[in-house]
């Protein structure tokens, strides 16, 4: 009897350690979705989002190409305000549709890869 207990609780723990995990990243959206809930005016908000992101992704070297794309796209928002292309409030709706597609994206893969 305690040779299978034994026996049982090792294969226990050899399946344990080697189960597969998979971390959840945070998708860039979501950093710069938590710095707007912090009623931030809008250029405090793409600057806080940036810098979240970057600190999360940039030290293990793990920013996604899509991730720095939507980056990108922010900044170009950041930058039509300073130079008078586009108002804040225009901006700030380029934002929220843009960052509700990349949740709605981000959503759609991660059903993929759970299939």
């Amino acid at each position: 009897m305690k040779k299978i207990l034994l026996i049982l609780s090792f294969s226990f723990l050899f399946a344990c350690s080697h189960q597969e995990t998979k971390s959840r990243t945070l998708p860039t959206y979501e950093h710069y979705r938590a710095c707007d809930l912090m009623s931030l005016d809008f250029i405090s908000t793409m600057q806080c989002g940036k810098t979240t992101r970057n600190s999360y992704c940039l030290p293990d070297n793990k920013c996604s190409k899509k991730g720095n794309k939507l980056v990108a796209y922010y900044d170009d928002l950041v930058e039509s305000i300073q130079t008078n292309q586009l108002t804040e409030l225009e901006a700030r709706n380029l934002f929220l549709e843009r960052n509700n597609e990349a949740e709605i994206e981000y959503i759609k893969v991660m059903k993929e890869l759970n299939k």
